[in-house]
């Protein structure tokens, strides 16, 4: 099922959309956890868009470190971008680079703007 097509993800579309973050989180993250696919992608834009508190960020890079171990390149590619975000640049190299190994699309331009980007 598409997440277009969950309810879940609807409500939880519709709790961001009212500033209701903490519940929003809960939502995506359950829809994420129990997919196939854990990509954590819109935990992850919370992330980057401050919408998160301090142990729901904790909380997400807990199951983000979790998806490094099992080389899941989406997710990998996911979590440098929040490190970037949150100007941890060589956690987020790190992690970049290890997604363009994947073969993450979009993971080597992302790396190179990191990389030339001036100190």
């Amino acid at each position: 099922m598409s997440d277009f097509n969950n309810p879940d993800f609807a409500e939880g579309l519709r709790c961001q959309n009212l500033g209701l973050y903490p519940q929003a989180f809960d939502l995506f993250f359950t829809i994420e956890s129990a997919g196939l696919e854990r990509t954590f992608r819109k935990c992850c834009e919370m992330a980057w868009s401050n919408q998160l508190q301090e142990r729901q960020i904790d909380r997400l890079f807990y199951e983000l470190d979790m998806e490094v171990k099992r080389k899941n390149g989406l997710a990998i590619f996911n979590y440098a971008l929040v490190m970037q975000f949150k100007k941890n640049i060589p956690k987020a190299t790190e992690l970049l680079t290890l997604a363009d190994e994947l073969n993450v699309p979009d993971a080597r331009n992302a790396l190179m703007r990191i990389l030339m980007s001036p100190k």
